[in-house]
């Protein structure tokens, strides 16, 4: 695994002081809130919150590795890492119509029921199982062609750059969006860019894949005992005693896309959801680039410097 990140430096300092705040001052993990402008900034918050067995919520979401175009992504890996497995079956009925492929439960129960004279997995078996339909025919043996040889090369592959070459190779970016040419700033292709992040700090496939799994405890990571995640338009309408406003970075907010006034407005719905203690929190990078601290920071704090920087 690689160094740490200025969001991840961000992220353990807030974990710091939530244990501060909890173990010191008295206060419970349902009193403090985390807000964000955005969902897919959810990821680190989540990961740095669960290796350090704090629990949390996300309100009204998913957690991050459960959101379907980061799911189905990581089953592709599953999948080149380990064919011959039942996890490897599971991924396997995951992905084979992702895209669209036209491949039906019907074509998928004849599959599962192929016996070619020894016990295979699904994966061997569709490249085994005769097929009649030319177009599932043709369709199968393209899926086969891509995913060989990254199976034959998956020691090699660094998780980052297999998760690239699937997107491109899939043209999954346009699938996820529907969109011809998808925005950079679509939230799906947000998801996808810090799924990449996630998996930079990895050597190899199958511990980045454990990674993952480890957010399956949902005693840490769903459990309505914990500090409450949500971005600022879930927020509408709740308080909390503590708040903390995370990415408080130009183009994240202010939203580069949206109206300066109307960021300002979702800026003050953020801040006035605390009651008694709000924290405002920028890093100094964003997906791996020189990051500038929100102009609304300035305009609340004024002359006054920070007491820290995160």
């Amino acid at each position: 695994m690689l160094e740490s990140s200025s969001e991840e430096t961000e992220a353990l300092a807030l974990v710091n002081e939530i244990r501060e705040l909890v173990d010191r001052r008295g206060y419970a993990y349902t009193d403090i809130a985390l807000l964000y402008r955005c969902n897919f900034m959810s990821r680190i918050l989540e990961e740095t919150l669960s290796q350090h067995k704090i629990p949390y919520h996300i309100e009204n979401g998913l957690c991050f590795y459960d959101r379907r175009e980061v799911k189905i992504l990581l089953d592709y890996l599953r999948v080149i890492a380990d064919p011959n497995s039942e996890e490897g079956d599971e991924a396997l009925k995951s992905i084979i119509n992702v895209p669209n492929r036209y491949i039906g439960r019907k074509f998928m129960s004849e599959l599962d029921e192929f016996q070619p004279g020894s016990s295979l997995h699904l994966y061997d078996k569709l490249k085994s199982m005769p097929i009649e339909l030319p177009y599932i025919r043709k369709n199968v043996r393209e899926f086969i062609q891509l995913i060989d040889p990254l199976i034959a090369d998956a020691d090699n592959l660094q998780p980052a750059e297999l998760i690239q070459l699937l997107r491109s190779a899939l043209d999954y970016d346009r699938y996820i969006t529907d969109d011809d040419m998808p925005s950079p700033d679509d939230v799906k292709i947000e998801n996808l860019n810090q799924l990449v992040m996630a998996a930079s700090r990895f050597n190899g496939i199958s511990p980045f894949i454990e990674y993952t799994e480890t957010f399956q405890d949902e005693a840490v990571s769903d459990s309505r005992e914990g500090v409450r995640l949500m971005t600022i338009h879930k927020s509408k309408g709740l308080e909390f005693k503590i708040v903390m406003i995370v990415g408080l970075v130009e183009n994240i907010l202010p939203s580069k896309k949206g109206n300066l006034e109307e960021e300002r407005r979702i800026c003050f719905v953020a801040i006035s959801r605390a009651m008694e203690i709000l924290y405002l929190s920028h890093s100094l990078t964003y997906l791996g680039t020189a990051a500038k601290r929100s102009i609304f920071l300035d305009e609340i704090l004024g002359n006054v410097q920070p007491t820290s920087r995160l």
